[in-house]
């Protein structure tokens, strides 16, 4: 009997990566001042699978212009003091990718997680 229940549950789990794979990720990344009085965008951290389409919406809540950059999926973008921006990728690679600030180096942002 607990063979039959493991194994429904490991069924049950490839149900689910294959329901989600290949689903749509949208987020609001919102650029705020850490408590060390950095800029940073928020969340640092985003996590999706291989084959999603990851939308982002950023939103830019300071006077002056901020990047945001993931090079290993071609996402530049600057985004206007004040204002929002949005970039759209497919996550077709899996792997840890650093997030930055192009225009301001020294603002470590975070990373990009992409589940097998």
């Amino acid at each position: 009997m607990r063979v039959l229940a493991l194994a429904l549950g490991a069924m049950l789990q490839v149900g689910v990566v294959a329901a989600t794979y290949g689903a749509d990720i949208n987020l609001t990344i919102v650029n705020v001042v850490s408590p060390q009085d950095v800029k940073i965008w928020e969340p640092t951290s985003i996590t999706a699978k291989k084959g999603d389409t990851v939308m982002l919406q950023l939103v830019n809540r300071h006077a002056d212009e901020h990047g945001f950059e993931i090079a290993a999926f071609n996402v530049k973008e600057v985004v206007a003091g004040e204002k929002t921006a949005n970039v759209k990728f497919t996550a077709d690679k899996a792997g840890i990718f650093p997030i930055k600030c192009q225009l301001h180096p020294a603002h470590v942002v975070g990373q990009l997680v992409v589940l097998e």
